[in-house]
């Protein structure tokens, strides 16, 4: 997966501006500059003083002294000469210098070079702006500062440029948002802002870009939607999006896309060897072809939901198509499993593998629900034991999240989680109740490096990754505990009236041993028996034999009670 990241670098970059027809001479070996660093531009015939001017404050801004290679500037009067440069029709065609040790800044002179087309700096030390006078040169074809230390934003003017068909920016400090006007570059035909700190939404603009071959916005700070108007770029041959903060759906549209991967065929890169083949199986061995560098639809490392478009099914040219390190959900089709290839699904929370289907083991990296969830226990407070089968996916930190309800639907309440993916098994302890709790497990695996010794995403994975819940699973009823209210009951062959009110008395009794007519026995209940003896009850009696005993208590007494316990009293 590395490869196609180092496209703009070496023999990738190369094979790119071969293909959309930008020259790509030598550059001459290195030679010692000799010479102070100023020089009288009303000598120079064979360019404009102006342009002339330009030149010498490049070199200056640039401390040309110290480069690597000066050979002839500031030497000669013969501009077109010098080092990295090239004239035509008796102005500067061409300004290239590659890792020749520049250090300063970009000077705002260099929009004088007015018929200027190729202008190409690589690996150098020029913080700063990128001048705002570059986006006066109307005839400007090719824009490369790559690697220079270019910071700030990009000037909105850069939709001047309307005769640019390559623009690259990549490996710098830009910041800021990305100006939608960069859609009127409409002749453009590849187009780097990679490995920068670009931190706005995708101008939908980008789709009115008819021409575009490569675009390539990975490593940024990018965020919002992908813009569905993506599906216009009808001639786009490799698109990387990835390791940025992107979100919601992959658009549909993206399966319109269709001539994904043209560019890698060798009629296309004149003749370049091993770049396309048959349609083939994606599996290790020596029949597998080699690893093409560019023809990729690369969306991995953001943070992308919901289910992949049947859609990109439809880009059978593709090298590959890259969606891993995302948040991805839902059933994988095999139409697009196809068309995967050189490309990649792992780390997401896809669902639907079948061994009949598919050809090889995607599952192995997907964050899914465990299956075979069961309970064993009641609701009665003893432990309730949960038990599952943990999901093939235990490589990275994870866990399953334990969840528990009084009803089946819910609320559900999270009880707590296990040390790894790798648990099959979880108590809970939840207080008594008569009915029965009810259960769902899903499973979380934590940000990590986005790589293993046999897959690759060719990111770090940034999300965590949540599977969809289990089904819900009951415990068993708990018994309730039995309650018991004692209960005191008196019986005689005397029963007072139904009407008999409760009345604050006191209960005299002469002897230990109760007589019928000197004992009186009151409940708590209006149905108060009186009984030959005395009997127990659940009510607080004051006693004290064999004297006489009051107690305060409700009492239904027979009336013809009352007359012998006032004389006793």
């Amino acid at each position: 997966m590395l490869k196609q990241r180092m496209i703009r670098l070496g023999l990738g970059a190369l094979l790119v501006l071969s293909l959309i027809g930008v020259d790509t001479p030598s550059l001459s070996l290195p030679a010692q500059a000799q010479g102070p660093a100023t020089f009288d531009c009303a000598a120079v015939t064979e360019i404009p003083k102006q342009e002339c001017e330009a030149l010498v404050a490049f070199y200056v801004s640039t401390d040309g002294d110290n480069w690597i290679n000066h050979s002839g500037w500031l030497q000669t009067n013969t501009p077109c000469t010098w080092y990295g440069l090239a004239c035509d029709a008796g102005h500067v065609s061409r300004l290239e210098s590659y890792a020749n040790n520049l250090q300063g800044h970009l000077p705002e002179e260099l929009g004088t070079l007015t018929e200027l087309v190729v202008f190409r700096l690589a690996h150098a030390d020029l913080p700063g702006p990128m001048p705002v006078s570059l986006t006066n040169l109307q005839r400007l074809e090719t824009l490369m500062l790559v690697n220079v230390g270019l910071a700030g934003s990009l000037p909105p003017d850069i939709g001047k440029l309307t005769s640019i068909r390559a623009l690259d920016l990549g490996h710098n400090q830009l910041t800021g948002s990305m100006p939608p006007q960069l859609g009127n570059l409409t002749d453009i035909e590849l187009l780097y802002l990679d490995d920068n700190q670009l931190d706005s939404p995708i101008p939908p603009e980008l789709g009115n870009l008819p021409q575009l071959v490569f675009l390539s916005l990975e490593n940024n700070q990018l965020s919002g939607s992908i813009p569905p108007s993506f599906g216009q770029l009808t001639n786009l041959c490799d698109l990387d999006l990835s390791s940025n903060q992107l979100s919601g759906t992959i658009p549909l549209e993206l399966g319109s896309l269709t001539r994904i991967g043209w560019c890698r065929h060798p009629s296309a890169l004149h003749g370049t060897e091993n770049m396309t083949w048959p349609d083939w199986r994606p599996l290790s061995g020596t029949g597998r072809p080699p690893q093409p560098n560019t023809g990729y639809l690369n969306l991995a490392a953001n943070h992308l939901s919901g289910a992949v478009p049947v859609e990109l099914g439809q880009l059978t040219q593709a090298s590959g198509v890259n969606i891993g390190c995302n948040m991805l959900s839902g059933d994988f089709s095999y139409a697009v499993s196809r068309v995967i290839r050189w490309g990649s699904i792992d780390y997401n929370a896809l669902t639907g593998y079948d061994p009949a289907v598919f050809y090889w083991p995607w599952y192995l990296t997907q964050t899914i629900a465990p299956t075979n969830l069961s309970v064993t226990g009641s609701s009665n407070g003893a432990p309730i034991v949960l038990n599952w089968t943990p999901i093939a996916y235990t490589e990275h930190t994870g866990y399953y999240e334990i969840s528990y309800a009084t009803a089946p639907g819910g609320p559900f309440t999270v009880y707590g989680q296990t040390a790894d993916k790798s648990a099959s098994t979880y108590a809970v302890i939840l207080p008594s109740r008569p009915t029965p709790y009810y259960f769902r497990l899903r499973t979380v695996t934590e940000p990590h490096d986005g790589s293993s010794p046999n897959t690759d995403c060719g990111a770090p994975q940034p999300n965590t990754v949540i599977s969809e819940y289990t089904q819900v699973v009951a415990s068993g009823g708990g018994e309730p505990t039995p309650t018991h209210t004692p209960t005191s009951t008196a019986t005689s062959t005397q029963t007072p009236t139904p009407s008999a009110t409760p009345t604050q008395t006191p209960t005299a009794t002469a002897t230990p041993t109760a007589t019928p007519t000197k004992t009186a026995t009151a409940t708590a209940t209006p149905s108060a028996t009186a009984t030959p003896t005395a009997t127990k009850t659940a009510t607080p009696t004051q006693t004290v034999t064999p004297t006489a005993t009051a107690t305060a208590t409700w009492t239904a007494t027979p009336s013809r009670l009352w007359l012998p316990l006032i004389v006793q009293w």
